[in-house]
């Protein structure tokens, strides 16, 4: 693998582990205004919210685990 490409797999790296550590942080946040939800409607919102957030969350560790092992073997 070039350089060129190395370096923009560690850039892809770098966004997809930032875009990461947001969803993480987005996530954390919603399930503790799901513990504090007081109406039924929102409690349901709010673990529909928390469900996507952990699809989400699912999916960019996958990318980050493959961008990983491209950089390594790279």
């Amino acid at each position: 693998m070039d350089s060129g490409s190395t370096a923009e797999l560690r850039d892809e790296y770098h966004q997809v582990t930032g875009a990461l550590d947001m969803i993480v942080l987005l996530r954390e946040e919603m399930e503790q205004w799901l513990e504090e939800a007081q109406d039924e409607s929102k409690h349901e919102t709010l673990e529909n919210v928390v469900g996507h957030l952990l699809a989400l969350e699912d999916e960019y560790k996958h990318r980050s685990a493959d961008l990983k092992k491209k950089l390594a073997s790279g």
